[in-house]
């Protein structure tokens, strides 16, 4: 393609023409997209979504230039210099308006020179950087036409990572939009029409150049729902995966077995979940499941059912626990459940003695365990399993992707249980795709969460309410207090000592963090659980694992620090199990801690206790991560769909003329890279 190789463009260009046919981009260019995009062709190009649109800038003179404010500038140049290191030569161009003075500066394009004369007038836009003393600067600004007229569009604002030359792929998009108007739409008017999306040539434009923000969601919508549709067409062209005969998993008499080793009732939501998860195990296919459980709804349960429907079989279950304290009393928990029983658990912690773990690793790797509680130490290089076939991650925003599939990887397509009160965004997120089943328990032992939740100024409340708390105290009221650092001013170690000295001195008080011995830890705990501490005080390793019954209050001091999944965790230590009665609990604010204003952000809970609704609100403000790779949370995410605004996308695949567009194989015009989410 002549044209291409010199850099002119390529009359109607389709999308799966390289990027090289627009003009100022050769093989060197092409290859800086690939790697920092993944885009290689025209239509990955104009699919990847701007992070934001902002107004365009006005035209406004120099004077009042304030940082980080980007805007349009009429000025005459004063000088033109060239200064730096030679493959660092920055343009400086001395402007004035008779009001005020500035500079504009070029990083790395020493012929822009050239471009200037003393006496002229220029026409700028770019982003404005001021330090003290110093004159306005504009960083790397566009040169417009003096008679340009203001833009009539919104400015689209791309993620830029380091080392990809500024500027350079608005240029690209822009010289690509054009080839856009004539390209095939992949979606039928139909199927447009049921989205309420617009065709693409219209999205492509909307998505870059919206004339407001309307439009650009409707160019999003358009792309997210492509992606929808090339996912369902992806997974009904697979085979269908292959099935394995349940075994006793599934038999009734093991279930009622099972049943009879719980030493309670189960609530409502745990016996469905229970016939949920022995109807999956009766399916033939690999459990994927969240068991999205409020705080304290006994998600421990399916847990126990699953690795005892596995053994029955001979397959072996791991649960992987974010702290020895919650992997401990996991295992008290269940062998006191599996009293009398033959069926042998093993102890996987970092802190057991060398001859007890090398004893629990021979019986894993000889099938005599069939069950592993464990934390991280589960995922050692020298674990092996005789025959994995579960896998249950508790509190499993604690753990990464990396680390869980290092468990994961011990098996071949594992039945596989998530567990948490308030999922991480990405899993929240894999949920409304698709990628994952959930399992829900709403109720809690005893009746709802009874929790009365109040947030303050720390200033103004701690040591005052420290004070307040010592006669009830005095009566046996007992009590969790969190600090979310160790040392420091305001850490626990510095609280632990103000409140032993004054306002709760002479009170039996406890300690726990993660310095301490898991030994020493669980002596606290204990004595905690046994009333002989009215207080335990501790880091966030309360958070989770601290299942001790009745206890009414928490205070949380700088919880600004701390997310709203974490505190919603940490409240649910109270008022557990049943006659567990009131609780209240304190989250109080130190003044700027934490992103924007903690104190509002965190008066969301004083009216919400549905875990499920924090876990919204946590999925609304830290966005879902990417649905594939490595990142767990953040906006910067490749493709359009979003979980919280594309939901009923989602819904419409039920439709019978989508369900026979999805059938019909791979869609035309889709060779973007960049756009697909997985």
């Amino acid at each position: 393609m002549l044209g291409a190789m010199r850099g002119e463009p390529v009359p109607s260009a389709s999308p799966e023409d390289p990027l090289t046919v627009l003009p100022g981009i050769g093989p060197k260019r092409a290859a800086l997209f690939q790697e920092h995009y993944g885009i290689t062709d025209l239509g990955g190009l104009l699919r990847l979504r701007p992070r934001a649109w902002e107004e365009p800038p006005v035209e406004r003179g120099l004077a009042g230039l304030r940082d980080g404010e980007t805007v349009r500038v009429r000025a005459r140049v004063r000088s033109v210099s060239l200064f730096g290191r030679p493959r660092r030569r920055v343009v400086s161009v001395r402007l004035e308006d008779g009001e005020a003075r500035a500079r504009a500066l070029w990083f790395r394009q020493p012929w822009l020179r050239e471009r200037f004369q003393a006496g002229e007038e220029v026409l700028l836009e770019g982003r404005v950087s001021v330090k003290e003393g110093e004159e306005p600067r504009l960083l790397s600004p566009r040169l417009l036409e003096p008679g340009a007229p203001p833009a009539r569009h919104l400015r689209p604002r791309y993620p830029r990572p380091e080392g990809f030359p500024a500027g350079l792929l608005e240029r690209a998009v822009q010289a690509a939009l054009p080839h856009a108007a004539a390209w095939e739409d992949p979606l039928p008017a139909g199927l447009r029409a049921a989205a309420g999306v617009p065709p693409l040539a219209r999205a492509l434009r909307g998505l870059h150049a919206p004339a407001c923000l309307a439009e650009a969601e409707a160019a999003r919508r358009r792309l997210a729902w492509e992606e929808v549709l090339e996912r369902e067409r992806r997974l009904r062209a697979l085979p269908p995966p292959p099935r394995r005969p349940p075994g006793r998993a599934a038999d009734p008499r093991v279930w009622a077995r099972i049943r009879s080793r719980i030493p309670f009732a189960l609530h409502e939501d745990q016996e469905r979940a229970l016939r949920i998860l022995q109807a999956d195990l009766g399916s033939g296919l690999p459990v994927r499941r969240l068991v999205h459980g409020e705080v304290g709804s006994g998600k421990t349960v399916l847990a126990f059912a699953l690795a005892l429907a596995l053994a029955a079989d001979g397959g072996q279950t791991a649960l992987l626990a974010p702290t020895e304290v919650l992997a401990r009393q996991h295992l008290r928990t269940f062998r006191t459940w599996l009293r009398g029983s033959r069926l042998q658990i093993a102890g996987v912690l970092g802190e057991d003695p060398p001859a007890v773990r090398r004893r629990a690793l021979e019986d894993l790797a000889a099938g005599r365990a069939s069950l592993a509680v464990g934390t991280h130490a589960l995922l050692g290089e020298g674990l092996r399993f005789r025959r994995l076939e579960g896998v249950v991650f508790d509190e499993q925003h604690r753990f990464g992707v990396k680390q869980k599939a290092r468990l994961l990887r011990h098996a071949e397509r594992p039945h596989v249980l998530t567990m948490t009160a308030t999922p991480i965004p990405r899993t929240l997120a894999w949920v409304r795709y698709g990628g994952l089943e959930p399992c829900v328990l709403r109720r809690r032992p005893g009746g709802g969460m009874r929790v009365r939740t109040r947030v303050e100024p720390e200033d103004r409340r701690w040591p005052e309410l420290a004070e307040e708390l010592r006669p009830r105290l005095e009566q046996g009221w007992r009590l969790f207090l969190v600090a979310p650092r160790l040392a420091g001013a305001g850490g626990l170690l510095e609280v632990a000592r103000f409140l032993a000295g004054g306002p709760w001195k002479g009170l039996p008080l406890g300690c726990v963090h993660g310095r301490l011995e898991a030994e020493r830890v669980e002596a606290e705990v204990e004595r905690f659980r046994r009333g002989e501490a009215v207080a335990l005080l501790g880091t966030t390793v309360v958070e989770v694992g601290l299942d001790v019954p009745g206890v009414p209050g928490m205070v949380v001091l700088d919880a600004g620090r701390l997310g709203l999944a974490s505190l919603h965790q940490l409240r649910g230590r109270l008022a557990r199990g049943r006659g567990g009665g009131e609780g209240e609990c304190w989250f109080l604010v130190r003044p700027g801690a934490g992103e924007g204003d903690p104190l509002e952000r965190l008066r969301f809970l004083e009216t919400c206790a549905d875990g499920f609704a924090v876990a919204e609100a946590d999925l609304r403000e830290r966005g879902p991560g990417t649905l594939r790779g490595l990142r767990q949370h953040g906006h910067l995410r490749p493709g359009a769909f979003d979980p919280l605004r594309d939901g009923d996308l989602l819904d419409l695949l039920k439709r019978p003329e989508v369900r026979a567009f999805c059938a019909g194989g791979r869609s035309r015009g889709r060779r973007c890279r960049s756009g697909e989410a997985g």
